[in-house]
């Protein structure tokens, strides 16, 4: 809808982008201020979160991973606002939202393990086990209707596994069988890293991951009567690391742009819970502190995966589109290698006459220069 205002470059697909994460992170502020009872706390942990430089500049440019995050904010929201207790709608709407992130990146797989347990956690706590039957039935159900293209998919395309199930599959195999040690430390030690890169951002926060490990005990003992909570808190942390330990690849940090959330949470849960009746003042330190640094993390944000070239070559394009030459090629030699100097050029409506007699070339500060070549 909003593409032809936009040229139909990328930027029109990142509209609906904004709206959703605007709209879960609305909702997870509403969800934690609800469940917290204040609304410093939850003000901070939105700040938090939705201004980690790394996810700021990954949503920009590279979709999947940043939109996975947001679903689990989403559903993390709804766990929190206590939607599964209220009735199996409620219980599928969440699980088919955790669900769905797992489509959009598969890394994503922790968490919704941590979300559809926080499902039926309560029923089988309380031993109401028909409870947790029907749950389990519904979390199913859903699952089984989400994949139906998938599998339709697959069955028409013949056998063979994707590349993303085979590097899976093959490093559980190694792990399994013994070709590859199980990486605890390394796994953890990642996931240390990744909070570091992403929350730390631009200062050094090599301590964070500890604070991190003592935060996650604290909340343990602290809301230990609580295993919903528990479950999109602590619970997204502990299994990340046990699942990776059975990874034998490298630790990206945008693998865990969806722990970020729980990450956070636990760390403000354990900072307010160890201020005992102070901690009403420490949710307004913690919002002011996060308040003050968005202005650093947003330039940080400003250059991480970012190509400042795109706007020449959108400039250009436009220049070349509008003069009406008809153009034999492009060429653009600030660009970095491997980047199509024509592509854009063609989304905007242009089309090459690879028989024509003029070459484009876009310079480094915009400039359109026409170069004359013998026609083919």
């Amino acid at each position: 809808m909003v593409g032809p205002f936009y040229d139909n470059l990328p930027h029109a697909g990142a509209i609906a982008q904004v709206v959703l994460h605007s709209a879960l992170d609305a909702l997870l502020l509403f969800a934690v201020w609800r469940k917290s009872g204040s609304v410093s706390l939850a003000a901070a942990a939105f700040v938090l979160i939705t201004t980690a430089p790394y996810d700021l500049a990954l949503s920009a440019t590279l979709w999947n991973p940043s939109l996975a995050s947001a679903v689990v904010k989403g559903a993390t929201a709804l766990v929190l606002l206590g939607w599964p207790e209220r009735s199996l709608v409620g219980v599928g709407v969440v699980a088919g939202l955790a669900w769905v992130s797992l489509h959009f990146h598969v890394p994503a797989v922790f968490c919704v393990a941590s979300l559809l347990a926080a499902l039926v956690v309560i029923p089988l706590r309380d031993r109401a086990y028909r409870s947790a039957g029907l749950r389990t039935g519904v979390i199913g159900g859903v699952i089984l209707f989400l994949q139906l293209p998938y599998l339709a998919h697959r069955l028409m395309s013949g056998p063979g596994e994707e590349a993303g199930g085979a590097a899976v599959s093959g490093s559980l195999a190694q792990v399994l069988f013994g070709g590859a040690p199980l990486r605890l430390g390394d796994s953890a030690a990642g996931l240390a890293q990744a909070v570091e890169k992403i929350q730390a951002d631009p200062w050094q926060g090599a301590w964070l991951g500890w604070a991190l490990a003592v935060c996650t005990v604290i909340v343990l003992v602290r809301y230990r009567r609580d295993p919903t909570l528990l479950a999109v808190t602590v619970l997204p942390l502990v299994v990340s690391v046990a699942g990776y330990a059975l990874w034998v690849g490298t630790f990206d940090e945008y693998y865990y742009l969806p722990q970020m959330t729980a990450a956070v949470l636990t760390m403000l849960l354990g900072i307010t819970a160890l201020a005992g009746p102070y901690r009403h003042y420490v949710g307004i330190a913690a919002l002011v502190l996060a308040v003050a640094i968005v202005p650093a993390r947003v330039r940080r944000a400003a250059t991480i995966h970012k190509m400042p070239d795109y706007g020449l070559l959108v400039e250009g394009s436009k220049k070349i589109l509008n003069r009406g030459v008809s153009v034999r090629a492009i060429s653009a030699d600030f660009l970095p290698p491997g980047v199509d100097p024509e592509y854009l050029y063609t989304v905007l409506g242009g089309r090459l006459d690879r028989n024509g007699e003029w070459v484009a070339r876009i310079g480094d500060d915009g400039l359109v220069f026409y170069d004359q070549t013998t026609p083919r």
